[in-house]
């Protein structure tokens, strides 16, 4: 389904747990990804709506979180994804929108490929203000989602990704393609496809055109997301999400990997 709203409402506890439980109020907050504004639904009166600001490429999403919190701040961000918004531009840079003592993308990069996240965390990183702070999740297809819940089947969220796309897939193949990616530094999954970390299928990913509400998932363990951005901190997921999160803090390093286009 493209643009869906989401329900989730775990985002808010997961970044005040990371972050260790800063004040909230009086900050600035660019929620990038935000969808309708789901850091909100959790955040109670911790964080004042005109000092929040969420960005997303789903259009229904925007126009939802606009209608549901009126004194907040949403942006269209009109950026193709295959998955989510097919008819938006390609590369479409971020827009000035000020600058914010917090970015914090909550399942963003888990569905866009590694040279697409690297510049996107750089043009996040120069809108923060003095002292700020840019958090971000991502998954690890290493990583057993059960430890953070245990209602959750054991095993890699690969597997769930290949099992929902099955049309073309064996159980035999699910389980070779779940080996493969796990073998990986990185990989993306697309529908039923595995891509990993070979120039081949690096080249072959990034370059397609993509189908309109496809299923696109990427995954990167602790250690090459730490090699992508090395002053970064990463921290374990916080149950029940699954998902690890990268902190970098405003003045950092600039990024060790850097990588044109295709």
């Amino acid at each position: 389904m493209l643009n869906p709203i989401s329900t989730r409402v775990t985002q808010f506890d997961y970044f005040d747990e990371i972050l260790g439980h800063p004040r909230w109020r009086g900050k600035k907050i660019l929620d990038f990804g935000g969808n309708a504004g789901v850091l909100l639904k959790g955040a109670g009166d911790e964080i004042d709506h005109a000092d929040y600001c969420c960005m997303d490429v789903g259009r229904a999403a925007i126009e939802h979180g606009r209608r549901t919190f009126p004194r907040a701040n949403f942006v269209h961000f009109d950026r193709y994804s295959s998955e989510f918004n097919p008819d938006g531009a390609r590369y479409l840079p971020i827009p000035d929108v000020g600058k914010f003592d917090l970015v914090l993308c909550f399942s963003v990069f888990t569905h866009i490929d590694r040279t697409e996240m690297v510049e996107l965390v750089d043009s996040l990183r120069r809108l923060l203000a003095p002292g700020g702070t840019l958090a971000f999740t991502f998954c690890d297809a290493r990583y057993d989602r059960s430890l953070s819940n245990p209602d959750l089947p054991k095993g890699s969220d690969v597997r769930k990704v290949l099992e929902w796309s099955q049309a073309r897939n064996t159980a035999a193949d699910i389980d070779r393609l779940v080996e493969r990616a796990m073998r990986a530094q990185w990989c993306v999954v697309i529908d039923e496809e595995v891509y990993c970390d070979s120039p081949g299928d690096e080249l072959s990913h990034q370059v397609r055109t993509g189908r309109a509400g496809e299923s696109y998932g990427s995954y990167f363990t602790v250690d090459f997301m730490q090699s992508l951005f090395p002053d970064a901190t990463i921290h374990d997921p916080v149950p029940p999400e699954w998902q690890h999160c990268c902190v970098l803090e405003c003045g950092g390093k600039a990024t060790a990997f850097v990588e044109s286009r295709p």
